[in-house]
């Protein structure tokens, strides 16, 4: 877009150049009141950001996706990522800005590190109370390591260190959960599978199969959506449109027959059932 927003600094500010050790940390509401909680979207060309969210609520706006977040949790915008936001009034956080060359340079041994948080994302830590608490930790001990007098940047480099770790440990076991979630799933569906199979010419009801899988019909519904994409009765009429090739292709039986082998009361429904999944009529099927 012609107009985007690009600082070399905080929103609001331009810098001629970024410092590499440039680091700065403040409370959510010092910027955002001055813009009326919205802040319009835009990039930030040499740094990264963290979003420490104690409680309240916002949306983040990134080209055309939007994600609703809610404290506690933790929004990570890494240098480039076009960003924006609407906040409640009453949200409280704060944002740890750094430059990208800092943290390169402080994790250029271990650049799994940076690749995990390197990624535009947010994190839900209401269940993870304690995962929260530490996060909040380092990050105030970086500030006060930020508002002393003292020279020495060691210590800060240690507790930076600390709190990216922190951040990465929070990605990866987002991502084993992803996994897992995603292997259960597919484990779902493939004991659908063989339910169905199992059941051959006489399926149960979609509330039945999802009884004996320990699972919802809405549940089993979403299964069968996330692997292919269709809804469990589908996947049944599938299964018995695919037999019912195989009986008009390899036996001399008629259309009413097979329509009440794969049992099927009505063998127009059957017909019409059929059409709809093969585009054309068993008849027509069978003649090739």
């Amino acid at each position: 877009m012609d107009d985007l927003l690009n600082y070399k600094g905080l929103y609001g500010d331009n810098y001629d150049t970024i410092l590499p050790d440039f680091f700065h940390c403040e409370q959510l509401a010092v910027r955002s009141t001055v813009y009326n909680w919205e802040i319009n979207e835009h990039v930030h060309t040499d740094l990264f950001q963290v979003f420490v969210i104690e409680k309240g609520k916002g949306v983040l706006t990134s080209e055309e996706k939007s994600i609703a977040f809610e404290g506690p949790g933790v929004l990570l915008i890494p240098a480039n990522s076009l960003h924006g936001f609407r906040f409640e009034a009453n949200i409280v956080g704060d944002v740890v800005t750094f430059s990208d060359t800092y943290i390169e340079q402080v994790f250029r041994q271990a650049n799994h590190i940076l690749y995990k948080i390197n990624q535009l994302s947010y994190f839900h830590l209401s269940d993870q109370p304690e995962v929260f608490e530490e996060v909040q930790y380092l990050k105030k001990r970086i500030v006060r390591e930020l508002e002393t007098a003292q020279q020495e940047k060691l210590a800060l480099q240690s507790l930076f260190q600390l709190f990216c770790i922190a951040l990465y440990r929070i990605r990866s076991e987002h991502d084993d959960r992803k996994l897992e979630v995603k292997n259960r799933t597919l484990m779902y569906f493939r004991a659908y599978q063989k339910l169905i199979r199992q059941r051959g010419a006489e399926p149960k009801s979609i509330t039945e199969y999802a009884q004996e899988l320990n699972i919802t019909p809405v549940h089993l519904n979403r299964v069968c959506q996330t692997i292919v994409q269709k809804t469990a009765l589908q996947v049944v009429h599938e299964y018995l449109i695919n037999e019912a090739k195989k009986y008009l292709l390899n036996t001399q039986y008629s259309i009413s027959e097979v329509s009440y082998f794969l049992n099927f009361k009505d063998p127009a429904y059957f017909t019409r059932l059929f059409k709809k999944y093969v585009g054309v009529s068993p008849r027509d099927f069978r003649k090739g």
